[in-house]
């Protein structure tokens, strides 16, 4: 509806009232006034009659000769303007009296009839001018018109002037809801509410009309829409919220929901509602964006807390392995003892023998343990990885059952890589033992092979997340196997100590793995998918060291020792082992069981000192800050510092390098007497020395 047709119908009715008050009021005023006229004219000819009537029964035979009395009785109450007339006439017709002038223009006649003992006798005739009347008419319309015109143009001025600003307020309106509808950031669409063509069908929506951003995101044209089916054009999605929209129709509630269009690679948020009833309208809101920054966020704080639950893991292990690793010092201390003082040939020597070999075994399991932790302490060189799997021919095949094909496939040429090959071996003992487990007793295929990669930033990031790698060139390890493959929700789980997905778990698993992974700074990729197997890859960083030629090292002779140690330890059973091998090598042993008596005894006991070996972890105070004053103390005193763990950041961070080596425990007599003989050579060479007398039985 426009503004001008508004104005046009608004003049018409204006107008139409002036007209009807111009000619109304006359015409009720003429009518009104013209009744009571004539209503006076029929009073006084009727009073007229009954005189007359009276006369004439007074005198019956003579009133026709009393023609000068009649005139008198019939000029009484004649209107003094004269422009009324009166006349008595006969039975024939003829004029027996008249009163008034005998012709006058615009004039009405009233009759009243003359009795006579019940018969008519005469008949009186009474006109009046109409021209007095027509005249007040006249002065009456020429009223109403002016107060016509009068109406007219106030209501021109205050009414058409509201009807111009309602007009020009509704024009604003609607260019600002063009404006919107057509710069609104959502997609809206109007649809109609279609009734049911059958009585047991549904309603349906169609659609009327869409603003260009809904018709950009859903990459329509305005004029193929309209009028089709809504269902149809935004996908079936839309048809499962169906009977939520047709409930909105004719009320006030809102329905959101989330819509997904096939063929387009996004999710769109959708509110819908009903404007007027027979309309839904529905506001298209694209949020991929934010989905996408959810899962992500999601995937972060999983992985989060996936580091979280590995670090606390990897602490409790790494306490456990520094506990147990004190306690094989201990024994590891005790046995070589015993060792020294039997005979060579000796039957208890064999078992004492066989007794290091498995506590050797224990010692390789606290390593990994502390490996998990990544705190294991690997002697890292460059290897051939395809070497390192030549040597591991005979703990293949006892690993991988002769129902399984193993295959290599091994790329040559390749570059050394830097890592500990013991941890390296135990990496690939346990991807073996996986990928059988995987097969499990059916007949399957492992495949084992090397490659050389390049890896960028962009791999990198994509590829690697979380784990500390950097890009540059690297060498593959992949282990891929035809068994059951895992589910997304194994692969959450798969680095948890002791899980399994068979009945129980047997050990560290997996999670030894990602351990000595860390510490070498290596990756891992994992490709598993249920009934089509898995693949493990292991990205080891490449060496600029060429390979270290393999040569026969011989024991020398052990000689007697000289000089005063100082052992500090807060574990009573290392200092019972450890001290009686130092003394079994000659050597004179003072004790300390923190860090505090440990600085005390340097500033007591003062040049007389020539080592100290002391334990890092200690109540009261730590071993690194003791190793600090004692550098004060005495900067040239040698200190090797010792600790179930390995050798970690901590201790050269912590000091400036300021230690002269590290001992990890448990560690042997022959691993003592080497770290003890060289620091006190580079003691002994500020003082003279006594004679050394003897050798040592190991």
């Amino acid at each position: 509806m426009s503004s001008d047709w508004i104005q046009r119908r608004t003049r018409l009715i204006v107008w139409g009232i002036a007209g009807l008050v111009t000619v109304l009021v006359p015409l009720l005023f003429f009518t009104a006034s013209h009744q009571y006229l004539r209503g006076v004219m029929a009073a006084r000819i009727e009073l007229r009659a009954r005189e007359v009537s009276q006369l004439i029964a007074a005198n019956p035979t003579m009133w026709r000769f009393e023609e000068l009395r009649l005139s008198e009785l019939l000029d009484r109450g004649v209107a003094q303007d004269r422009s009324e007339s009166v006349e008595l006439m006969g039975t024939d017709g003829s004029v027996v009296a008249r009163s008034g002038p005998a012709d006058t223009a615009l004039k009405a006649t009233l009759l009243h009839d003359i009795y006579d003992a019940g018969e008519v006798v005469g008949r009186l005739r009474s006109s009046y001018s109409l021209k007095p009347l027509l005249l007040k008419t006249l002065v009456v319309a020429m009223g109403s018109m002016a107060v016509a015109f009068l109406v007219v143009a106030v209501f021109w001025r205050l009414t058409l002037r509201e009807i111009h600003e309602s007009a020009r307020a509704l024009r604003e309106s609607e260019h600002k809801y063009r404006s919107l509808y057509g710069s609104m950031k959502e997609g809206l669409a109007i649809h109609s509410v279609q009734p049911p063509g059958e009585p047991d069908a549904e309603p349906t929506l169609t659609l009327l009309d869409a603003n260009p951003n809904c018709l950009a995101m859903f990459g329509l044209d305005r004029k193929a829409i309209q009028g089709a089916d809504s269902f149809t054009t935004f996908g079936p999605g839309l048809r499962e919220h169906q009977a939520e929209l047709l409930d909105l129709d004719g009320t006030e509630g809102i329905a959101s929901f989330e819509l997904a269009v096939p063929g387009l690679a996004r999710q769109y948020l959708v509110q819908a509602f009903s404007p007027v009833r027979g309309q839904i309208a529905t506001l298209f809101e694209d949020i991929t964006q934010r989905k996408r920054s959810e899962d992500e966020r999601l995937n972060l704080e999983r992985r989060l807390l996936h580091a979280q639950k590995l670090e606390s893991l990897g602490i409790l292990s790494g306490g456990i392995a520094h506990d147990f690793n004190n306690l094989l010092a201990a024994i590891q201390g005790f046995l070589n003892l015993a060792q020294i003082q039997l005979e060579p040939g000796s039957a208890a020597l064999r078992h004492l023998d066989s007794m290091e070999q498995v506590l050797q075994r224990a010692a390789d399991l606290t390593r990994q343990m502390l490996a998990y932790s990544g705190r294991g302490r690997f002697i890292v060189q460059p290897h051939s990885l395809n070497q390192v799997l030549h040597g591991m021919n005979d703990l293949v095949k006892v690993t991988v059952p002769k129902k399984i094909s193993l295959s290599f496939d091994l790329a040559m040429g390749l570059p050394p890589i830097e890592a500990d090959a013991t941890q390296v071996q135990q990496v690939i003992l346990n991807l073996l033992t996986n990928a059988s487990e995987a097969v499990g007793g059916e007949e399957g295929a492992i495949r084992v092979a090397t490659r050389a990669a390049q890896l960028g930033p962009g791999d990198v990031a994509d590829g690697f997340q979380g784990q500390d790698l950097e890009p540059g060139s690297y060498v593959v390890l992949e282990v891929s196997d035809t068994g059951c493959g895992m589910s997304p929700e194994v692969l959450t789980r798969i680095f948890d100590p002791f899980y399994t997905t068979k009945s129980t778990g047997r050990g560290l698993g997996l999670s030894a793995i990602l351990g000595i992974l860390r510490g070498h700074r290596a990756g891992m990729q994992i490709d598993s998918r249920p009934g089509e197997g898995t693949t493990f890859r292991i990205y080891f960083r490449t060496s600029t060291q060429p390979l270290a030629a393999n040569e026969t090292k011989l024991r020398p002779p052990r000689a007697q020792l000289q000089g005063t140690v100082l052992l500090v330890d807060d574990e009573e059973m290392i200092l019972s082992s450890v001290s009686d091998m130092l003394e079994s090598m000659g050597l004179q042993v003072l004790l300390a069981r923190d860090g505090r008596q440990a600085v005390a005894r340097v500033q007591k006991e003062g040049g007389s000192l020539d080592l100290v070996l002391m334990d890092i972890t200690m109540p009261q105070m730590d071993g690194l800050e003791a190793l600090h004053q004692i550098r004060q103390l005495d900067a040239r005193l040698p200190v090797i510092l010792s600790s179930g763990y390995s050798e970690h950041e901590s201790v050269h961070g912590s000091i400036g390098g300021q230690a002269a080596s590290f001992l990890q425990k448990p560690y042997s007599i022959h691993d003592l007497y080497a770290m003890v003989t060289s620091h006190l050579g580079a003691r002994s060479l500020g003082r003279k020395a006594g004679p050394v007398q003897g050798m040592l039985p190991f």
